[in-house]
């Protein structure tokens, strides 16, 4: 099952944004409506280096799995990317930018 950590500035429609992303994930993957899991991590503010300004909204996508090859994986993070430029432009919400990533469990 893999567990997915959204980080993003708190908004009204955030639960719509976690169920777009799990749901995305799922279906990229083959996988049940409840097979993936969708965990918020609100953050408050995004500051580029130097610190004198903000640096506009992004959010950070980090799908926690095991490895399932090259070509799944491209695949869900695409996915996961699609579903957060949907919520964002539904909530006319405009990106700074995404990033996405898989990670794999590290071995003991």
């Amino acid at each position: 099952m893999p567990i997915v950590s959204v980080t993003a500035p708190a908004h009204p429609a955030g639960r719509e944004l976690l169920a777009g992303i799990a749901g995305a994930i799922a279906s990229s993957l083959g996988l049940g409506e409840r097979d993936v899991l969708a965990v918020s991590v609100e953050s408050s503010r995004s500051v580029a280096g130097g610190g004198a300004s903000d640096a506009g909204t992004w959010i950070v996508v980090t799908i926690h799995g095991s490895d399932r090859g090259d070509a799944a994986i491209g695949r869900a993070r695409e996915a996961a990317q699609d579903a957060v430029a949907r919520w964002a432009s539904a909530q006319s919400l405009e990106l700074e930018g995404v990033w996405c990533e898989w990670l794999a469990p590290q071995p003991r």
